[in-house]
């Protein structure tokens, strides 16, 4: 018994290594006391606006997947990928769509992010329809740093 979990353990921690080696879209966050840009889902929404998380970065996802509102990135040119909150107190209204819109429904930006400013985005419901949101960049703000 002793030797499986011995097994389990070493594959866990091998994996672990592997995914980190791997990198991902972490790769394009820095420290805040590196250059950087700050990219933001805690903006509150507006009309026909909705949350939305930040799920990878240049094609490559997060390891936080999204649990994060703010992050400080490199900057430089991005893209990234988004998925929708829509039925949730957050917005103007409430839907009757899954809480995070699905892998396949996610959506994605490219900015050139500039040092020393910040960027807050959130999701855009057209008419109201699900189907059809949209990321937006609601705000850019200098002394992001």
């Amino acid at each position: 018994m002793r030797t499986l979990v011995r097994i389990a353990a070493v594959a866990i921690l091998a994996t672990g290594t592997a995914c980190a080696a791997a990198g991902g879209g972490d790769q394009a966050l820095v420290s805040p006391g590196q250059p950087h840009a700050i990219i933001s889902t805690s903006m509150p929404p507006g009309p026909s606006h909705y949350e939305v998380k930040i799920v990878w970065i240049d094609g490559k996802y997060l390891s936080s997947q999204g649990s994060r509102n703010t992050l400080w990135i490199k900057p430089g040119e991005h893209e990234i990928g988004f998925r929708a909150i829509m039925n949730s107190n957050r917005g103007p209204a409430m839907m009757s769509t899954p809480a995070t819109s699905a892998m396949g429904k996610m959506r994605t930006m490219k900015l050139d992010l500039k040092r020393g400013y910040r960027y807050y985005f959130a999701a855009d419901v057209p008419h109201g329809n699900p189907a059809q949101w949209k990321p937006i960049l609601l705000k850019t703000e200098k002394g992001g740093n």
